[in-house]
């Protein structure tokens, strides 16, 4: 009779581990409602990213997570696979574009401060609306944030980069029109490739016949008749950089992925150009 009245009295108790299953299904259920594709994004180096806690970023907003990383069957890339929300699958298509987003201080000021406090992200450009569905992307380096500030890249062929690195400046008579985004060795080991972006309002002074030397902080010229001194920003002196101009008369617009090769020096006179490049 004891153990019958214990047993009505205590029934209560097989109340906790019945909710706690309840509750443990809800949340498998909502995790898996919400749950969008799972898409590849391939870096050329991991750069901070962490499985289950690097997030995917549109806009400020959270849309995906990193779920592993790993290294490439041919070991040519790090692997971030990553699972965007229900509600962000529409990234998942082709022409999309991802980079990581890590904290940069240079003479031209500092950004990606929030990732001091937040982590490193990955972010993304959207792609068309009538896009086809795409799962495995290649990260774009220092692409720009602003979808209204997208960007072309073309190539410059050199035999030695010495004071160029991914993050310098591209320049046109002194304003920044893009920046050079990697460093590639040849094939044949013979010389190397410049990849630059240029922010696609700019495109248009890029010609075939448009010519790239590389930023010398000071420059200094000693003759018998004279002599001249110039020295450029801070940050040419510190980092480096690519310029540019066109002399006359400009060449056809270069399409993007088009190759130029890295003059050993200024062209002379080259501040005397003069050439028109329309961008009616």
């Amino acid at each position: 009779m004891k153990k019958l009245d214990k047993l009505k009295h205590g029934w209560y108790i097989w109340l906790f581990p019945i909710f706690a299953l309840v509750i443990s299904g809800w949340l498998i259920m909502d995790y898996y409602k919400q749950r969008g594709p799972t898409i590849r994004i391939l870096f050329d180096d991991a750069g901070g990213i962490s499985a289950e806690k690097t997030k995917i970023r549109y806009r400020g907003v959270p849309i995906g997570t990193v779920k592993d990383v790993y290294i490439s069957d041919d070991q040519k890339d790090v692997v971030a696979e990553v699972i965007l929300r229900r509600d962000a699958e529409h990234f998942a298509v082709e022409g999309s574009k991802f980079s990581l987003v890590t904290p940069k201080v240079n003479f031209q000021g500092v950004s990606g401060l929030n990732t001091l406090f937040e982590g490193t992200y990955i972010t993304v450009l959207p792609g068309p609306a009538d896009a086809v569905s795409k799962n495995e992307f290649k990260a774009q380096t220092n692409m720009s944030t602003d979808p209204q500030d997208d960007t072309s890249s073309y190539s410059i062929e050199t035999a030695n980069v010495e004071n160029i690195n991914p993050g310098d400046s591209l320049t046109f008579r002194g304003l920044k029109i893009g920046s050079v985004s990697k460093l590639v060795l040849t094939k044949d080991s013979q010389t190397i490739l410049i990849q630059i972006n240029v922010e696609n309002r700019y495109v248009k002074l890029i010609r075939t016949n448009t010519l790239f030397w590389s930023k010398v902080g000071v420059q200094a010229k000693l003759g018998l008749f004279g002599s001249s001194f110039k020295m450029n920003s801070i940050d040419s002196i510190m980092n480096g950089g690519i310029e540019l101009s066109t002399p006359e008369p400009a060449a056809a617009l270069a399409k993007g992925g088009h190759k130029f090769s890295l003059a050993p020096a200024p062209p002379k006179d080259y501040e005397k150009w003069s050439t028109k490049l329309s961008f009616e």
